[in-house]
């Protein structure tokens, strides 16, 4: 089943109405999933960004190998708050469009939301329904202050306007993330990265 190579969900706090057989079991990166597939999880674009932009720039040639997964998630462009906005909001439209691709071709989706500074959020959260399942991923998002108070006030301002049933995070989980979630009701599972799993894989083998 190559389940070392995928990421099992761990249930942070529990919202009314939770239920877990509602969101993946376990989560694996599309790129080990080539190599290592774990047809019982659903598949994610968390990448180093030359290799998401490799198997993103045209969805029809994965296709196949999609859909032998539980689901997937949808696409993960960076949306580099440096970077001009026309380019942020092709990188948004390509993100929001693979959930067409998905939904045409019977694959069950989860929406993946990514987002920069405060200029991305009118285009970044448009489009994306409330009280629902939303999954974000925080991998690499909390080495530098920088990134780490982005990606901080994106989500906050994700759970303000959408208000999700249930808030799916790949990666670490701030505190003050998890404590919004608590006071507004909001399911909240992380999914430990491939890095964090292969860590403690190291530390047992000491």
């Amino acid at each position: 089943m190559n389940e070392k190579y995928s990421s099992p969900f761990e249930i942070l706090y529990r919202g009314k109405g939770f239920n877990e057989r509602e969101i993946p079991k376990r989560v694996q990166s599309f790129s080990m999933s080539l190599n290592y597939p774990n047809y019982g999880a659903w598949l994610h674009y968390y990448e180093k960004e030359e290799l998401s932009k490799a198997y993103t720039e045209g969805l029809s040639p994965y296709i196949h190998h999609i859909k032998k997964f539980s689901g997937s998630l949808t696409l993960d462009r960076s949306i580099g708050w440096c970077d001009p906005l026309d380019v942020q909001k092709d990188a948004d439209k390509l993100n929001k469009h693979s959930r067409e691709v998905f939904a045409a071709n019977g694959i069950p989706y989860i929406i993946n939301v990514r987002f920069g500074d405060e200029k991305s959020y009118p285009f970044c959260f448009h489009d994306i329904p409330e009280n629902s399942t939303l999954f974000i991923g925080n991998h690499g998002t909390q080495r530098h202050a920088d990134y780490k108070t982005v990606q901080f006030a994106g989500t906050m301002e994700l759970i303000k306007r959408k208000s999700p049933h249930t808030l799916l995070v790949y990666g670490a989980v701030d505190k003050r993330i998890w404590n919004e979630c608590e006071k507004r009701g909001v399911s909240l599972v992380r999914y430990p990265s491939q890095c964090e799993l292969a860590h403690k894989s190291q530390q047992r083998a000491l």
